[in-house]
């Protein structure tokens, strides 16, 4: 199986599943399936209640109280809260726009949304935050990101995908609803 999506199948399951895990009957989906015959199939269904359990038992010198310490050396020159308020307030519109011979990216605000979307040649890659989120991510100090506050963002925000991932060997799909099983 191709490894070099599962850390962001896991991180999705990190930043997503802390969040909705106070939410009663919310569950956190990760699905990853390889194509082919031999083809492996991973199918994880949390409960966010259980998640929510966990997260603080973590404690790291990156990683506390559900917050993340960012190496202060590469963001000392770039105000994220300025950043993240100006795009905020700016129109809904596609502003970045890259198409190369072998990939093409879009960075996106719709509809209360930060959407990012890269294709190349072998794998599509879907990304569909609520904004709330990134404000909540952002609003702890200048050096760290606010996990539990961004996470809890996204429990009021509702389900629905949040990473889909096609490949031509394997998809993986992260998502939020109120079904144990996924569906």
């Amino acid at each position: 199986m191709k490894r070099k999506w599962i850390p962001l199948a896991l991180l999705a399951c990190l930043v997503t599943g802390t969040a909705l895990a106070g939410v009663d009957g919310h569950w956190l989906h990760v699905r990853v399936e390889e194509s082919g015959a031999d083809g492996e199939k991973v199918n994880v269904n949390i409960p966010l209640s259980l998640v929510m359990a966990i997260i603080p038992t973590i404690q790291t010198d990156e990683f506390r109280g559900g917050r993340i310490n960012l190496d202060a050396g590469e963001i000392d020159d770039i105000d994220l809260h300025a950043i993240l308020k100006a795009f905020r307030e700016s129109p809904d519109a596609e502003y970045v726009t890259i198409d190369g011979r072998d990939e093409s990216v879009r960075v996106s605000k719709e509809r209360g949304f930060l959407l990012v979307n890269v294709d190349d040649d072998n794998d599509r890659v879907r990304v569909r935050l609520p904004l709330d989120v990134v404000d909540a991510l952002l609003g702890g100090a200048d050096d760290e990101l606010d996990l539990l506050a961004a996470l809890d963002a996204l429990a009021r925000s509702g389900g629905g995908d949040i990473v889909t991932v096609e490949s031509d060997d394997e998809s993986i799909r992260v998502w939020i609803d109120t079904h144990a099983g996924g569906k």
